[in-house]
């Protein structure tokens, strides 16, 4: 009985020492921060990341952001060409225009409240499924949009391997243009209150997570381009996305930082890349992240 009663004291201890620590150290990291940043950027980086290789040459940069360079059509940036499940039943590929859908809805709403998977493919949606109202169908029922049940040939489009298919017409006329991927500057569309998407399919309205102070301000890191510093800001993103969208699968706040963080990666699709290659603005826009850079049309 003594030997359970020093056990749970022990623990007790512990607990209590690790939530002093705790609360300590993200009083720190807040306090550091706020110094740190006394606008929304500050000359000196917040976090100087490490780097294994070294500093990269102007040829190895020009040549990485050549790489970097969406080249695709405004018309198709954005859209999903689905075609793993329709194509082998004799059926058109299903192609998903982000472009329709965001001026409606934020990201959150398919990919926390309808659990798309931020991978393609990986919900592995049936006609079953939306039939029974979920993913598509939570929406596509024929009140809130076109029934699933009758409207096929909305979704399902004739596309050759190449993805040579004729896209859905979209009028932009009214919304903030930017010269490189669909077109549109969205981050502007919503601030300027141009569209207004809802963050929820539900009746009762969600509001985005209140963000700590020391997320609210942008976060700068180092990069192994000499003077060339990452901005990155919770606040823009948050607008769009849940902190599930991110964290922990795509970046891993574990610990404070990323250490594998690099642009080779996101090319690949990872980290940032997960959407800045595929739906959100690519990386033709460098002045959005590194605002010492210009865009590259």
């Amino acid at each position: 009985m003594r030997r359970f009663s020093g056990l749970m004291l022990t623990t007790v201890v512990l607990l209590a020492a690790g939530l002093f620590l705790y609360a300590c150290s993200a009083s720190k990291l807040n306090d550091f921060l706020m110094q740190r940043e006394g606008g929304e950027l500050s000359a000196e980086p917040v976090f100087q990341k490490k780097f294994a290789g070294t500093s990269m040459s102007r040829q190895q940069l020009v040549q990485l952001l050549d790489m970097s360079l969406d080249k695709s059509s405004p018309d198709k940036y954005g859209d999903i060409v689905f075609r793993e499940r329709s194509v082998p039943r004799g059926k058109f590929p299903v192609v998903f225009s982000h472009k329709t859908h965001r001026m409606r809805y934020t990201c959150r709403v398919c990919h926390v409240e309808l659990e798309f998977s931020m991978n393609q493919g990986d919900t592995g949606i049936t006609r079953e499924d939306n039939l029974d109202g979920r993913f598509c169908g939570a929406c596509h029922n024929g009140d809130i949009a076109f029934d699933v049940k009758s409207a096929c040939d909305s979704c399902h489009i004739k596309a050759g391997k190449d993805d040579d298919y004729t896209p859905k017409t979209f009028a932009s006329a009214s919304l903030p243009a930017q010269e490189y991927g669909d077109g549109v500057n969205w981050v502007e569309a919503m601030r300027r209150g141009v569209i207004a998407p809802r963050n929820s399919i539900y009746d009762e309205e969600v509001e985005s997570m209140p963000l700590p102070s020391h997320l609210e301000r942008s976060m700068l890191w180092t990069t192994r381009v000499p003077r060339t510093l990452v901005s990155f800001s919770h606040v823009e993103h948050i607008k769009w996305l849940d902190c599930a969208n991110c964290h922990p699968d795509i970046f891993n706040i574990e610990r404070m930082g990323t250490v594998s963080f690099d642009k080779e990666k996101i090319l690949y699709g990872m980290f940032c890349g997960s959407c800045h290659l595929t739906v959100a603005f690519p990386m033709n826009g460098c002045s959005r992240c590194h605002e010492q850079l210009k865009d590259r049309i």
